[in-house]
């Protein structure tokens, strides 16, 4: 008789988790630099101009030996995360957590011409 409560209550809790909404992962920004003197930040396949403050998975795919991918707060703030480092090549994934202001990404060997800004809100 236990077993059928058992079975009854991992089909619930199986179909809650599977009913939960998609607004519940954490949302992604792609990061890419290289492989020629191109770095870029993007969020559904859009260039970021501007995100709520909170959570994300920031993926950078670094595809040049001669780059790197560096993510800071250029003002308000001191976070400043270098995600990969020359001569690395490969994908890094880490989670950062936002707060308003405005932000900078740029390879720092090259961050005269391969940078970009966004803000935070």
């Amino acid at each position: 008789m236990k077993r059928p409560a058992a079975l009854a209550a991992t089909a619930l809790a199986l179909a809650a988790a599977v009913a939960l909404p998609a607004s519940a992962a954490t949302p992604k920004l792609i990061g890419t630099v290289g492989p020629d003197f191109k770095i870029t930040l993007t969020q559904g396949g859009k260039p970021v101009k501007s995100v709520k403050a909170g959570s994300y998975l920031l993926v950078v795919s670094d595809k040049s030996s001669i780059h790197n991918f560096v993510f800071e707060k250029a003002k308000g703030g001191t976070f400043e995360k270098e995600v990969t480092a020359v001569p690395f090549m490969g994908t890094k994934t880490l989670k950062v957590r936002l707060t308003a202001g405005t932000y900078e990404f740029y390879c720092r060997p090259h961050e005269k011409t391969m940078k970009g800004t966004f803000t935070v809100r």
